[in-house]
């Protein structure tokens, strides 16, 4: 993407999707629901919601919310019980309160029920750093010594990030609230080769802004006793800002190549800021990634069904098995001791015939492999024999 065609391709990003006049209501439904368990609710602006990281939700419009984006990451990674992301594209800490275009007020979203809330990132809409950045592209945007022309911005947007987290708090008082800072977006002295027109001078002090975001973004934590995460800390970070080859970076610089918006997050980008939120959210809860993952396997092991049945007038011993929320590797079946068939690949249906199983004795057993990563769990189910055996 040229630089020409940058500025008004970000300004769908930097400005709210529509007025403010579209009627508050209900708070967004959420993309899953099951009764109990964790009930999570992210907030946010464009580096939340992940414009142009594919796939996107049809349904998000121009807030332009995509399936990858970290808090999907972080829901999928807890296997939480109901998940609402209320993220926006433009999004401005005003858009908490009030609707943004069709999006509702993001605080709508909350219930005594919640139980964990993503608290941003949001406020660098407020500040104007995407803009800022763009600008520096074009002329110095670095100011005189001795003055500090964002230094009203920053005062405002403490004050309205503190009564932010303080109504976060108030809606859903048993919640744990991570206040999420910015990130490491460019090194120290930026790369000129990679981001033609930003000098080094203006490379630090774009990225001096985005850390001074943060740093107020975790004095707001401290004062309402939230959670901070801070991306700045994610492991390796520094080794994947825009100026990293195309392939490790986590946020983009001026080309995307198809994955994610010009100066946002990228697709690895929104999974390490996930896997850096659940882990900090594990340390706060006193427990451990690995023990939070297979947690959740078990929970998704336990959704799993079993269904055996005779098929083509009982010349097909069909098996299914469903649930597991995306978690299933392998389903093995058995008649007896007998293995007849082992599937691999969704939907996890396998049919068999029935003739050379008539002699075998024994129930129809199946084992179903689980997986997230290197953790493996597996659950056995036994049917009884069906008649057509």
């Amino acid at each position: 993407m040229t630089l020409p065609l940058l500025a008004p391709f970000l300004a769908v990003l930097l400005v709210s999707p529509a007025s403010h006049a579209a009627p508050a209501g209900s708070g967004l439904p959420p993309i899953w629901e099951r009764p109990g368990g964790e009930r999570y609710v992210s907030f946010g602006d464009s580096f939340v919601a992940g414009p142009l990281i594919n796939p996107q939700r049809l349904d998000s419009g121009a807030c332009l919310r995509s399936k990858r984006n970290f808090p999907t990451v972080v829901a999928e990674t807890l296997d939480v019980n109901a998940f609402t992301d209320a993220s926006c594209s433009g999004a401005v800490v005003e858009d908490l309160y009030v609707a943004q275009g069709a999006n509702p007020p993001q605080l709508d979203s909350l219930s005594r029920s919640t139980s964990l809330v993503s608290f941003g990132t949001i406020g660098g809409n407020d500040i104007g750093l995407v803009g800022l950045a763009t600008g520096c592209l074009l002329l110095n945007c670095v100011p005189p010594a001795g003055t500090d022309p964002l230094g009203p911005k920053f005062a405002q947007v403490e004050v309205d990030l503190l009564a932010a987290v303080r109504e976060t708090q108030r809606r859903a008082p048993r919640a744990d609230v991570l206040v999420v800072g910015y990130g490491t977006y460019l090194p120290p002295g930026g790369c000129p080769t990679v981001i033609p027109g930003l000098s080094a001078a203006e490379a630090d002090y774009v990225q001096g802004q985005i850390d001074r975001l943060s740093d107020l973004l975790a004095e707001v934590a401290a004062a309402t006793g939230s959670i901070f995460v801070d991306q700045r800390t994610i492991p390796g970070a520094i080794d994947h800002t825009a100026c990293a080859a195309p392939d490790q970076q986590w946020i983009r610089a001026i080309s995307t190549y198809g994955d994610g918006a010009p100066l946002h997050p990228s697709a690895a980008g929104m999974a390490a800021t996930a896997a850096h939120v659940v882990a900090t959210l594990a340390q706060a809860r006193g427990t451990t990634v690995e023990q939070i993952r297979r947690d959740a396997l078990r929970r998704k092991a336990r959704s799993l069904e079993l269904d055996v049945s005779c098929r083509l007038l009982g010349t097909v011993l069909r098996t299914e098995v469903t649930g597991g929320r995306g978690a299933v590797a392998q389903v093995d079946v058995r008649v007896g001791e007998r293995l007849v068939s082992s599937d691999t690949t969704a939907p996890w249906v396998t049919a068999t015939a029935t003739t050379p199983l008539r002699t075998t004795r024994g129930p129809v057993r199946a084992t179903v492999t689980l997986r997230d990563g290197a953790l493996e769990l597996k659950r056995r189910f036994t049917a009884g024999r069906p008649r057509c055996l």
